[in-house]
């Protein structure tokens, strides 16, 4: 039962990169934050409350804390997990919680060995037992307790199996003094090269003395007294030092795997990457890992096409029937056109995509969490090194798929500021989820998306393109700036490969929930405002009322239409016969009209493009709005077909597969997100790198979407 009123119990998780450190807080916490297979996938702390169904005996607050090799500051991940742990940014935790993955216990034991260092109450969840056990190498969680002199309790995160248990420990550790420890006495008696000053913290010396030999001092943020102390001392003696403090750590480690009983061959490798290695071997390799990489992804997106459509229809026939159900009752008038047009119609063009982004996040998480992603880090690492780019990159690249913000910020991993800076500069470039809605509409509208190449629709090969042609050009961009205002050496990148795993359905499922979730939220807000702020300047002011019959015609003689000539095909109006044109919204496409004719846009993607910086997703919400308005028809057909049907005066295609694709070439280098760039002001400290990236993106977009559509129009695809 848990005791109203007491103060909350601060709970540290701390654990390596894999060990599955966020299912576990996941299970304590009942949240549903993302599981990864990388370092900095978690970069910043985040806290949870254990859940009541877990009956803790006094509420419990879990920090999540950063996954990390060690604590050594190479990075700001290091730093912010031993700054939480110290207390430097807050007050220290009550507990730490030290999660082990039993089936790779070799290469965990030195964190553990650090945390021990550092003298706060530690229990240890050894997690992953059924890995383990099913490996044919179970580790004995009470020998393993005697070794550390802390408390083991045996954990499987994935399943829940002793959760409840690791809760009722960490209840009753607090008041367990961590000197009971033989292997700290031991450790805090060993002989140390730089004695810390008075004053410090042994632990934190040693700590500080390490970030002053890998250079990365100023992540350790001293003390000025440390500062002049550290300087006082000569680099060959901080290296030694730092040096001489890890080979001791190591030193123990190898000690407690024999007391452990573990081989030689058991510490070089874990058992449960034995079967892994296997199949690492196709994999991996350079010719067929890179194949069968290219033909996993062109899977994917050919699902999202062929599965996503029926769905997809169905909700276009929703918001028809929605859109006439609101328009029978009211009748025609303004407030029946801003819910049909801007309310129902502007947030509904969006979220026509949602079931291919849903899918999209369905398929790349259950590809994620089997471990697979981890390979093609190190399928793209050998590429990203041939161009001078730091494999941690690869990290925040993948995420920027899904979105562009938490990418950046997952960049803080990396060391070198130039690195950093080069991987923020690169990513904008990656095709986000928002971009894919883009891509679909043009697609689908414009081309024979259906139709087969081989086992591939066009519609699912065009779209690996798409993502191909941004990854590719990341890759660029960050290599023309690594070797040119951002030059410097790239250090040796160290991925570890996880082994390979079911995908657990539940977690996966939860992730793309809310992942989705948040994309219909934005649907909701900012798309459904954005668009009705739109509606607003695209509707007003009204056009003119048609001019008054002349006084010298006979209103009775004067000759009709001939009506006989294509009564179902009547000629397609004026741009100037446009309503839009008249409005606030129209006046300023038709005035960059001029500059969008050489990419083969007209005022009404002019509108669309500006509608879009707010967020990209509004593109096709605004086009919609657009053409709503301007056929102002009671039939809502979808926007797909709007765009497939429209024609120019002269009976010609308004869009056309060239104009559409050089639209979507615009739109994988633009930088049309606000949200972005107000990040990288915030990571970069300055206005000067978010300028230096909306101006040479939307330069290169520009210039290349002219480029397509003139080459194709000089090779004759009119």
């Amino acid at each position: 039962m848990t005791l109203r009123g007491a103060t909350p119990l601060r709970v540290a998780l701390a654990g390596n990169p894999n060990v599955g450190k966020t299912s576990l807080f996941n299970e304590l916490t009942g949240s549903r934050h993302k599981v990864g297979n990388y370092a900095g996938v978690t970069v910043e702390t985040r806290a949870g409350a254990v859940v009541a169904r877990l009956a803790p005996a006094r509420p419990i607050t879990i920090v999540d804390l950063p996954g990390t090799y060690s604590l050594t500051p190479i990075a700001e991940d290091e730093a912010v997990a031993f700054r939480c742990l110290t207390g430097a940014d807050d007050q220290p935790p009550d507990v730490v919680a030290l999660v082990l993955d039993a089936a790779n216990l070799a290469r965990n034991l030195y964190l553990a060995v650090q945390l021990l260092e550092l003298g706060r109450p530690l229990v240890v969840a050894l997690n992953m037992m059924d890995v383990a056990a099913e490996a044919g190498a179970p580790v004995d969680p009470a020998a393993l307790a005697r070794a550390l002199g802390v408390p083991v309790l045996p954990t499987v995160a994935r399943t829940g199996e002793g959760i409840a248990r690791l809760v009722e420990g960490l209840g009753s550790i607090e008041h367990v003094p961590s000197d009971t420890s033989p292997l700290r006495a031991r450790l805090l008696t060993g002989d140390d090269a730089v004695p810390p000053p008075p004053g410090t913290e042994l632990a934190r010396w040693r700590w500080l003395v390490s970030a002053a030999a890998a250079g990365t001092l100023d992540l350790a943020a001293p003390t000025a007294d440390e500062r002049v102390a550290l300087a006082a001392l000569a680099p060959a003696a901080v290296t030694a030092a730092a040096h001489a403090r890890v080979i001791a750590r190591y030193r123990e480690v190898d000690a407690l795997l024999a007391e452990l009983g573990f081989t030689a061959a058991q510490r070089e490798r874990a058992p449960a990457m034995t079967r892994s290695a296997a199949i690492d071997r196709v994999l991996t390799h350079r010719v067929w890992g890179l194949a069968i990489f290219v033909l996993v992804m062109a899977t994917i997106f050919s699902s999202i096409f062929t599965w996503a459509e029926p769905i997809m229809g169905a909700i276009e026939a929703l918001i028809s029937w929605l859109s006439g159900q609101v328009r029978g009752p009211l009748g025609p008038g303004v407030f029946t056109d801003l819910l049909t047009q801007g309310v129902i119609a502007g947030a509904g063009n969006v979220l026509v995509f949602v079931p291919q982004i849903a899918l999209l996040f369905l398929l790349l998480g259950l590809l994620e969490d089997s471990g697979y992603m981890a390979r093609a880090a190190f399928l793209v690492d050998r590429l990203m090194a041939r161009v001078g780019l730091h494999g941690r990159a690869f990290v925040p690249l993948l995420s920027g798929y899904a979105c562009a913000i938490p990418a950046i910020l997952g960049t803080r991993t990396i060391t070198d500021p130039r690195d950093r800076l080069a991987t923020i500069l690169m990513i904008p470039f990656m095709s986000c989820s928002a971009r894919l809605p883009i891509y679909v509409l043009f697609i689908s509208a414009l081309f024979p998306a259906d139709d087969r190449v081989g086992p591939f629709t066009v519609g699912s090969l065009m779209l690996v393109g798409f993502y191909a042609l941004s990854t590719v050009s990341a890759l660029l961009v960050g290599a023309f700036w690594k070797r040119t205002a951002l030059r410097g050496p790239t250090p040796p990148f160290v991925l570890e490969l996880p082994p390979y795993r079911l995908p657990r359905l539940r977690n996966t499922l939860l992730h793309v929930y809310d992942r989705t979730a948040d994309f219909v939220r934005q649907a909701g807000t900012v798309i459904l405002a954005v668009t009705v702020v739109l509606w607003v300047l695209l509707s007003f002011p009204r056009p003119p009322d048609a001019p008054p019959v002349p006084v010298d015609v006979d209103p009775v003689a004067h000759v009709e239409p001939d009506m006989s000539e294509t009564p179902d095909s009547p000629t397609p109006p004026r741009d100037e016969d446009s309503p839009i044109v008249h409005s606030i919204g129209g006046r300023i496409g038709k005035a960059i009209e001029p500059a969008l004719l050489p990419m083969g846009q007209d005022f009404r993607m002019g509108i669309a493009i500006l509608g879009s910086f707010a967020a990209r997703e509004v593109m096709v919400s605004t086009l919609g709005l657009v053409y709503g308005i301007e056929e102002d028809d009671d039939d809502q057909t979808s926007l797909r077909e709007k765009l497939r049907e429209a024609r120019e005066p002269d009976g010609s295609r308004r869009h056309t597969p060239l104009k559409g694709l050089a639209a979507m070439i615009f739109f994988v280098y633009a930088c049309q997100c606000m949200s972005t760039l107000a990040v990288v002001r915030r990571e970069t400290g300055a206005w000067k790198w978010p300028l230096v990236m909306f101006t040479t993106m939307s330069a290169l977009a520009y210039a290349l979407a002219v480029l397509v559509y003139q080459v194709g129009l000089a090779l004759g695809y009119t």
